[in-house]
């Protein structure tokens, strides 16, 4: 006698499985691993190995200590805890812990280093973007109307 059939178990599963892609997508490269190439991430990532070329994290990416990156990361939001070589562009928040080494160059509205920190390079703030900003040009294709510059003249 069996508890479930076949079908409720497939369908149990299918249905774990596509709210695991759509909420809760996890990236780990663990110690040991060497991945080149260009690495696209969506959802939280974590990496303990070596990365060289180009990475892309539409989430957090946490950079553990030991790892190496030599690559040009594009991130939502960063936590460095290891090596990195190279060019990091973040929308949120570029934090670098106590264990850190940054060589490179930095773009971010919002930046932490902790005491211990080696940073080395530049950093551009940047002003981070508000999530309902409306440009001129979405404007325009709604045929809003907008208001004229006023401008005080003798």
């Amino acid at each position: 006698m069996a508890f479930f059939n076949s079908d409720k178990k497939i369908g149990t599963a299918t249905k774990r499985r596509d709210f695991a892609s759509k909420e809760s997508a996890v990236t780990i490269l663990t110690s040991g691993c060497h991945f080149s190439g260009k690495l696209y991430c969506k959802g939280a990532s974590r990496i303990g190995g070596k990365i060289e070329g180009e990475i892309i994290s539409e989430g957090l990416l946490i950079i553990e200590e030991g790892a190496l990156i030599e690559a040009d990361v594009k991130a939502e939001d960063i936590i460095l805890h290891g090596t990195f070589h190279g060019k990091l562009q973040v929308k949120g928040k570029a934090e670098f812990s106590q264990t850190a080494v940054f060589d490179g160059d930095l773009q971010t509205p919002t930046i932490l280093i902790s005491e211990g920190a080696q940073f080395n390079g530049q950093v551009k703030m940047t002003p981070q973007e508000p999530t309902n900003f409306v440009g001129i040009d979405e404007l325009h294709k709604k045929k809003a109307v907008l208001v004229p510059e006023l401008s005080l003249s003798k």
